[in-house]
């Protein structure tokens, strides 16, 4: 083997191994560059999250006084009187005889 070809085989290997760091080097990059861009759109995504919880939150809040409200005895009986209901007059109300269960069930 001549020197020329031990020269030739060494550039190889050496092209090679430099072939090998450029394309794992590469790879290396672009896997970082992967991360960081993931990692940017979660913290959009949270952010986004935050916000419509926030949102909800406040929503819930004004439902539950709109609720407390349409519950409260002065709305309660505005929304009957609209409904056509009337406060009981002396006719409307019907008395009942109480009797005394013990004395009707020893008979």
């Amino acid at each position: 083997m001549g020197a020329r070809q031990k020269i030739k085989r060494e550039n190889k290997a050496v092209s090679g191994g430099l072939l090998l760091l450029v394309v794992l080097s590469v790879a290396l990059a672009l896997g970082y560059l992967r991360i960081k861009a993931e990692a940017i759109r979660l913290g959009y995504e949270i952010s986004w999250n935050e916000k419509e919880t926030k949102e909800l939150l406040k929503e819930n809040k004004t439902l539950k006084s709109e609720f407390m409200k349409a519950i409260s005895a002065d709305s309660l009986e505005g929304t009957a009187m609209e409904l056509g209901f009337k406060f009981p007059t002396q006719q409307d109300i019907v008395y009942v005889e109480q009797k005394h269960i013990l004395s009707d069930k020893m008979e």
